[in-house]
């Protein structure tokens, strides 16, 4: 954290109540103890206890089960916890997740992070996806310029029992040259702010651009693209500005208008697929929740990313996230 961020930060400190100050001194003791991060999952539950069953609020304590409080929902008679209906519920060892957590931080492979933990490889990857799983969040508002471009990754049926197609060893190529079914495009969307969308899509068609970006793009944004001949349409379905760069005829920068902010986010997203070598298809999605979660913000620390799993604070928001162009 810079010198200005820090000052900013100590500027809000005046308005802390008196349990949020004696929640900030516990974090600044030392590491992240169970003890802390028990504390910071039980804070999902909120004031009205709500039960994740029926919705039912005032739900009463029951004692304590594998470290986290216990409440009986006088609604439907049921006990939940504060991880109750997430992918984190009944995973054990929390003591662990914080190291865990580090590892994702660092982007440690399957079998460094059940190093560091000291568990099974498949609980190591189970894990992983549980705590991506969590993670996943509603994706930010997309103003003003917005950069738009799809990247592709060789499409892996690793795990299938049954193949529509030849198998081919890890880290091949396409049976073919250029774009085919065999490439899995990857639509990235940012605008200059440094908010980002990623999606995975299963063609590149008007349609397919139109009813991912509807959600995200605000309507007076102006979506900059490279000449691909499914934008302007896509544009036009969204009813916002478009403008293509003839990147084919030497077209890189025209103004304020190029494509280096989601390049630069293209890069960054393969740099993270080829430290994992040979990522299946049906995991993009995680993976990509990986990305926003911590490859994009700069170097969050492994209770802010606890937090953003447990869905304390989202990766938009700057106490997690700081987004860099």
């Amino acid at each position: 954290m810079d010198r200005d961020t820090f000052l900013v930060w100590l500027s809000e400190m005046d308005g802390l109540t008196p349990e949020q100050r004696a929640e900030a001194a516990r974090v600044l003791e030392g590491p992240s103890s169970l003890e802390s991060l028990l504390e910071m999952l039980e804070q999902r539950v909120g004031a009205e206890r709500r039960c994740p069953h029926c919705e039912t609020p005032g739900a009463v304590i029951r004692g304590r089960s594998n470290g986290l409080r216990r409440y009986y929902c006088r609604g439907c008679g049921k006990t939940f916890n504060a991880l109750t209906g997430t992918p984190l519920a009944r995973l054990r060892h929390k003591a662990l997740w914080t190291a865990f957590a580090e590892s994702l931080r660092a982007g440690e492979t399957i079998k460094q992070a059940s190093d560091r933990c000291g568990v099974a490889g498949t609980t190591a990857f189970r894990w992983r996806h549980r705590f991506l799983r969590a993670a996943k969040t509603d994706p930010s508002k997309l103003r003003g310029i917005v950069e738009a471009d799809e990247t592709y990754m060789l499409d892996s049926r690793k795990g299938d029992r049954k193949l529509d197609r030849k198998p081919r060893k890890r880290g091949g190529k396409a049976a073919k040259r250029g774009l085919s079914r065999e490439q899995v495009p990857i639509l990235v969307a940012a605008d200059r702010s440094g908010s980002t969308f990623s999606t995975v899509l299963d063609a590149v068609t008007s349609e397919a651009l139109a009813d991912h970006l509807a959600p995200v793009i605000d309507k007076d944004a102006l979506l900059v693209s490279d000449g691909g001949t499914a934008y302007p349409p896509c544009a036009a379905r969204l009813g916002v500005t478009h403008e293509a760069l003839n990147r084919s005829a030497g077209q890189r920068v025209r103004g304020d208008l190029h494509l280096q902010t989601v390049n630069s986010r293209h890069e960054r997203l393969k740099a993270l697929f080829r430290r994992h070598r040979g990522i299946a298809t049906r995991y993009l999605d995680s993976y990509l929740a990986w990305y926003h979660l911590v490859v994009l913000p700069t170097q969050p620390s492994p209770r802010a990313i606890l937090a953003c799993i447990a869905g304390l604070i989202s990766p938009k928001q700057p106490a997690c996230i700081s987004n860099a162009n």
